[in-house]
């Protein structure tokens, strides 16, 4: 599937086979990709000094305030596990913001529609709200990542804001070491307000189908589209 594969379920209309990328929140933010930032820094060619500025944020080991800074100077930081983006150097916080100023688009299109033979050309967006319908909407990945894709900047709480996407630290994990991960979030609910979303009040039916041998796991799932009755005229 390879190392972008967003797509989570294929589709098939006819003889035409779609990868869909689904998404399901009833939060305000949704999770749209986490990974160590070595991995991201050999996808994306990042430099040397804005994956130890990235390291630093995340709090890996050994690049914590408290693995860098005296008693005294630790005193100055919010928190001894990870430093803020504003708490790093000027040329750190920079180089950062150059880095994804840069290559937002590439950054973009690979954390909200991946890459390779499993790239998601289409999303589906289900807000679930308590006592209320659920919401629906599919778009086309290219109006998901126009959406998303912006300026860098970092926020007032210390994190990197990349068009509507927050990139953090990802944190929780009841102190596990995956908290030190990168992590890629947005919030899906002004898509539903975009003039050119297909706002649904039911999903179609997928009919689950069990993979053939060589066509995807338990990440990827094989359905048939099942178009809905027509209902009265």
């Amino acid at each position: 599937m390879g190392f972008f594969s967003k797509a989570g379920v294929l589709v098939l209309v006819e003889d035409n086979a779609e990868w869909v990328s689904a998404k399901k929140f009833s939060a305000r933010f949704n999770q749209m990709d986490r990974r160590w930032t070595d991995e991201y820094a050999g996808s994306w060619d990042m430099p040397e000094g804005v994956k130890g500025a990235i390291k630093r944020h995340c709090g890996e080991r050994g690049l914590r305030p408290r693995d860098l800074l005296s008693d005294n100077n630790l005193k100055q930081i919010s928190d001894a596990r990870r430093f803020n983006m504003s708490e790093l150097s000027q040329v750190q916080r920079e180089q950062v913001l150059d880095f994804f100023n840069e290559n937002q688009r590439k950054i973009v299109r690979d954390v909200v529609g991946g890459r390779g033979k499993a790239a998601a050309k289409w999303m589906l967006l289900v807000e679930e709200k308590n006592g209320s319908p659920a919401r629906s909407a599919v778009i086309p990945i290219s109006v998901a990542t126009e959406y998303c894709v912006g300026g860098a900047t970092i926020t007032p709480r210390g994190n990197i804001k990349l068009g509507n996407l927050t990139v953090q630290r990802k944190g929780g994990d009841v102190g596990k070491k995956t908290a030190q991960m990168l992590q890629f979030k947005f919030s899906p609910r002004g898509i539903f307000d975009m003039q050119n979303v297909g706002v649904i009040e039911k999903i179609w039916r997928l009919t689950q189908r069990r993979p053939r041998p060589g066509q995807g796991g338990d990440h990827a799932r094989r359905a048939r589209l099942a178009p809905p009755s027509a209902g009265p005229a």
